[in-house]
């Protein structure tokens, strides 16, 4: 449960801070990108569940990367008066994979993930 708070902190801060620093991350509303980056909060955090163990962990990586790029280019769409460009929303899960790095080795490390994952 700690992971999914965690989650629910960091991911929509990362894309409200992408979306201050990068210019084709545009949003109209200051509750949008926290909507967004909350259903991709629980969707990573789904995910995670599923295969995150020590030898999966780039595997994961990648699959969130995948998930928040198109998730973010989508995601915008169904907000009025908001842009993100593809280069914007990869540029955006580039900052989000970052901070996923430093999650997984935490919930590995501390015990909270005690499996090795569905693919060994």
């Amino acid at each position: 449960m700690t992971g999914l708070l965690l989650k629910l902190i960091i991911t929509p801060l990362g894309i409200v801070v992408s979306s201050w620093i990068l210019p084709n991350v545009q949003f109209a509303a200051w509750y949008q990108p926290i909507l967004l980056g909350a259903v991709l909060a629980v969707i990573g955090f789904m995910g995670e569940l599923m295969f995150l163990g020590r030898k999966t962990k780039g595997f994961v990586l990648a699959m969130d990367f995948v998930i928040s790029a198109a998730g973010i280019y989508i995601g915008a769409w169904v907000f009025a008066n908001t842009g993100v460009t593809l280069l914007g929303a990869i540029l955006t899960a580039v900052i989000l994979v970052i901070t996923e790095i430093f999650q997984h080795n935490w919930l590995i490390n501390s015990g909270r993930i005690k499996k090795e994952g569905i693919l060994r």
